[in-house]
């Protein structure tokens, strides 16, 4: 009986220690979490979303406005430098790790005096002093670039010295504190490139050019440091900013600018993640401006080793080839006509000129600059074999502001209204418009000549081409 009783004890305990085992095997098999709960409370903010952007990453975030909360889970592929924009001009640098929640809490109208919840609050609380400092010793970026050139540069070792002591102070992870340190580094750097072109637009003088003591930037600048390029804003500027100066001093008269600065990315940077990214951004800005539009796009599939930007830029290129040099020019339709009625593409053909046509917006300040210049151009050419068309791509809500800008500025030619943004007009969709203005010349018949045409304040170069078509 004894015998039995202890039996069936063995084999309750054995039970019990198999379904343990169980339990602790379950445990072990369920996921690793894979994610973080951004959240937060903001007083006195009137939007209904926020955005998180970092490198290569970007998220709205839903706001309640009724609850002055917001919540999001988030995956991110890397511990890093993110920016949480909550309003107009309004940001707060977060650092954010892959799976460490973190709370933020403040007012919008306060907003140097936040709380932060998680590992990485003491991290996030040294940004909002760190964002201090620059209008404490800089006051303000016009007044800090119209020093002279000894008062500046001991103001950027002034503020290089407050930020080191910042990051001391403020009790960081090493890991993190090795990489605050490139980042300042990094901002003193650019604060360095800039000083020579900024100081001539403030001071008026376009000659001027800092002395031999001046510091050396491209000394201590390297074009391979990953880690710091998605970290730091100011070192993924610097170079860029470098490596389009060297790609000018590369350039000789009459190449394709576009073209060399591609070249000259190819030849400066080994890093693939950093070179990748460069032309990649590159390339989505310049390709509707090259003039070489088949042999950019090559030299950039030979270059690029990122098989989702190749993509991408061949659905560019596959869209710009249809209005290469030749092709049928894309069709408008009925776009509001200053003097009156509708006025399509197709009315403007069969009479034996040349259209060049401006594509323009009323807040656009480049745009206005190229006006007094256009006029010129028409009087020039009055009579001759040529239509100057204006399509404004303001939204409808502009009509009348349109009107006023043609009246206000004296405007001649075709002037006409889409009454739709360029990122939004299916016609300016078909050139891929990406600033403007944008000038295009079509031919008597209705093919493309140029898609890219020189600019009226390019001068000699439209004239030259309007000489060679016989205007």
């Amino acid at each position: 009986m004894n015998t039995l009783k202890t039996y069936k004890k063995m084999k309750k305990l054995a039970f019990l220690t198999l379904l343990g085992l169980a339990i602790v095997s379950c445990k072990d098999d369920k996921p690793a979490k894979d994610y973080l709960v951004l959240s937060g409370k903001i007083e006195n903010l009137k939007k209904r979303n926020l955005t998180l952007s970092g490198f290569n990453f970007e998220k709205r975030i839903k706001f309640d406005r009724k609850t002055s909360s917001f919540v999001d889970t988030l995956r991110i592929d890397r511990d890093g430098y993110y920016t949480l924009i909550y309003d107009k001009n309004k940001a707060l640098t977060l650092y954010l790790s892959k799976t460490d929640d973190t709370g933020v809490l403040f007012d919008s109208k306060k907003a140097d005096l936040i709380n932060f919840e998680g590992k990485n609050a003491n991290i996030n609380a040294y940004f909002v002093e760190r964002a201090k400092k620059y209008p404490e010793i800089f006051g303000s970026a016009r007044k800090l670039y119209s020093l002279e050139e000894s008062e500046f540069v001991d103001k950027v070792d002034e503020y290089k010295e407050a930020l080191t002591d910042l990051t001391i102070s403020s009790n960081l992870p090493a890991d993190f504190l090795k990489r605050e340190v490139q980042n300042i580094e990094s901002e003193c750097l650019r604060n360095l490139s800039l000083y020579q072109k900024n100081y001539r637009l403030l001071s008026g003088d376009n000659e001027y050019v800092v002395s031999e003591n001046f510091p050396n930037v491209l000394e201590d600048l390297s074009f391979n440091e990953a880690n710091n390029y998605m970290d730091s804003f100011s070192y993924s500027k610097l170079v860029s900013e470098e490596l389009e100066k060297k790609a000018k001093e590369n350039n000789k008269e009459g190449e394709d600018f576009y073209l060399t600065h591609l070249e000259t990315i190819q030849t400066e940077v080994t890093d693939s993640l950093i070179k990748n990214d460069l032309l990649y951004k590159r390339v989505k800005g310049d390709i509707t401006y090259t003039e070489n539009l088949k042999e950019y796009y090559n030299k950039f599939m030979g270059y690029s080793t990122n098989k989702g930007h190749k993509e991408e830029v061949t659905k560019d290129y596959d869209l710009l080839k249809t209005v290469a040099k030749g092709k049928p020019a894309p069709k408008f339709k009925d776009y509001v006509n200053y003097n009156g009625g509708t006025t399509s593409l197709d009315d403007l053909l069969g009479h034996g000129k040349y259209l060049y046509i401006d594509v323009w917006a009323t807040w656009c300040g480049f745009c206005k600059r190229e006006i007094p210049l256009l006029k010129r151009l028409e009087q020039e050419y009055h009579g001759k074999n040529i239509e100057f068309v204006s399509i404004n791509v303001d939204t409808q809500d502009k009509l009348e502001k349109w009107k006023e800008t043609i009246v206000n500025r004296e405007m001649t030619g075709v002037q006409l209204f889409s009454g739709q943004s360029h990122l939004r007009l299916p016609w300016a969709q078909n050139f891929l418009i990406k600033g403007l203005p944008k000038f295009i010349l079509v031919d008597p018949d209705g093919n493309i000549v140029s898609s890219n045409a020189p600019a009226p304040s390019q001068g000699e170069k439209l004239i030259n081409m309007f000489e060679d078509l016989g205007i």
